[in-house]
């Protein structure tokens, strides 16, 4: 073999090692990609397991306890100390009492040891709570009749109008059901069965058609708080999922939540159901709306934001919830995940000092306080993000929180404005568990009618009043009240 077949040879040899490598590095990111892939598949599938079978809350434990995270960064206002016996309450002072009086008999009377007659020293008195179960009773509407001795006219004494005209139902009776079914989540074929035991039967059907006139009823009420919410500076909004019955099977619609809060002048909760997640539906409520807007990242909502006349504000809680899900599966506590956590949760205790100041002092007080730890927290995703693997969990929940970090700081503009969308959420938790109980809205119409007494029952949550009593007072008012003075039966103005 002569020094030219072995340059070939050699060169051939360059050639095979050259594409041997290029395999190898090829197959090397191809097996990155992989372990990147399986890595997020399995983050959902733990999620998705979470969401199902785990619990929901994501308070993060003292480090103390078997090493798990900090409860740093949540609202611990309306938490109750684990481990601690619960205090039996005085039972309210407005409620009737019966007295039931226990007395000696004369035999009793007679002292042991002297046999004087005892007298009466004071007394020992204990309080037992007790029910009396709901009790049907029929109004006899009686309507006397009058006649001209002549005969030229037959007079009938008016009564008032009724909410459902030639209907059996009371005003009583038809916010019994609204508030069992949309308040307390009790489905209305288990409340016919209710019903029965108290030896009054009423079909489903018939319930159904009850709540639907009722729903067209209370509708131009809910016409009035848009209009005055459309008035307010800030809103919260949000949306969720209602399944519907369409053509023998289940379709999607939406449930989307807007809030007014008790720092504006018309606290109320409007909800308001459409067949899709279109964004013509956020758009087409909130049509006049100036000021800010706080909500989820949804896309449907930028169109809002570009008109320039509603300011986007972001949500902190939902930048958490994006590394907080990392960690739930994660046995080591440092990560970058648990170090991004860590500074949220700073950010959440400063904002729990002021939580309850005037918006004014607050506004102040994050001038001072909070916006360096924002700042703080910006510089430190920037750094990661330059050295992130990615297309992993961990680089996006940090794309996520870059990408909306104009929206989070928005929040140092007025105090009046909460650094999460809380709120809103928090105005779902009626639909969820109903949602549990009541499986699906029958039409569209009953998605809408649902929407209305939602929009009551939480608007009067909201306001401090008893919502079958203000329902029930609704009922019997609103046929008998002039368009023009309804305004006052609206939960922010109501004066039974």
């Amino acid at each position: 073999m002569d020094v030219n077949e072995l340059i070939k040879l050699l060169d051939n040899k360059d050639k095979q090692l050259s594409e041997v490598l290029k395999q190898s590095s090829a197959q090397q990111e191809e097996l990155k990609q992989l372990r990147i892939l399986i890595e997020n598949l399995q983050t959902r599938i733990d999620n998705l397991l979470r969401m199902l079978y785990g619990k929901k809350s994501e308070k993060r434990r003292n480090a103390s306890d078997d090493q798990s995270p900090d409860t740093k960064g949540t609202d611990t206002s309306n938490t109750k100390n684990v481990g601690t016996q619960p205090v039996r309450k005085k039972l309210p002072a407005n409620l009737p009492r019966t007295d039931i009086s226990y007395e000696l008999t004369p035999a009793e009377l007679i002292c042991n040891l002297c046999n004087s007659t005892c007298h009466k020293i004071g007394e020992e008195i204990s309080e037992q709570l007790e029910v009396i179960p709901a009790k049907f009773f029929v109004k006899k509407h009686i309507r006397f009749k009058y006649a001209c001795k002549y005969g030229c006219c037959v007079k009938v004494a008016p009564m008032p109008k009724q909410p459902i005209p030639k209907g059996i139902p009371g005003p009583g009776l038809l916010a019994e059901v609204v508030v069992n079914k949309y308040q307390d989540s009790l489905p209305l074929y288990r409340q016919a069965k209710r019903f029965e035991r108290y030896g009054v039967e009423i079909a489903e059907s018939t319930l159904g058609d009850w709540t639907s006139q009722s729903a067209q009823l209370l509708k131009p009420l809910i016409d009035l708080m848009r209009d005055d919410m459309l008035k307010e500076s800030h809103l919260y909004g949000d949306d969720t999922t209602v399944p519907v019955l369409a053509s023998g099977k289940t379709k999607t619609g939406r449930l989307w939540a807007y809030v007014s809060d008790k720092n504006n002048t018309f606290p109320c909760t409007i909800y308001d159901y459409s067949p899709t997640r279109a964004q013509t539906w956020p758009q087409k409520f909130l049509s006049g709306f100036k000021g800010f807007l706080q909500a989820d990242a949804y896309h449907g909502f930028n169109i809002i934001y570009k008109s320039g006349d509603v300011t986007e504000i972001g949500c902190m809680a939902h930048t958490r919830r994006k590394f907080y899900d990392i960690t739930v599966e994660l046995k080591s506590t440092d990560s970058l995940a648990h170090q991004a956590l860590d500074l949220i949760d700073i950010i959440y205790d400063v904002e729990d000092k002021c939580r309850n100041m005037h918006y004014t002092l607050r506004y102040y007080f994050r001038k001072k306080y909070l916006r360096k730890l924002y700042r703080k927290l910006h510089r430190w995703l920037v750094r990661k993000q330059k050295i992130i693997i990615p297309k992993t969990p961990t680089s996006r929940a940090i794309n996520y929180a870059l990408n909306h970090w104009r929206a989070l700081q928005n929040v140092f503009a007025d105090g009046r404005l909460e650094i999460d969308n809380n709120t809103a959420e928090r105005a779902m938790r009626i639909v969820a568990i109903g949602r549990k109980n009541w499986m699906f809205a029958g039409s569209d119409q009953g998605g809408h009618n649902a929407a209305i007494f939602y929009s009551l029952l939480e608007s009067a949550k909201q306001n401090g009043l008893n919502t079958f009593e203000y329902l029930s007072d609704l009922f019997a008012k609103i046929p008998n009240t002039p368009s023009e003075e309804l305004f006052r039966l609206l939960p922010y103005h109501y004066k039974k």
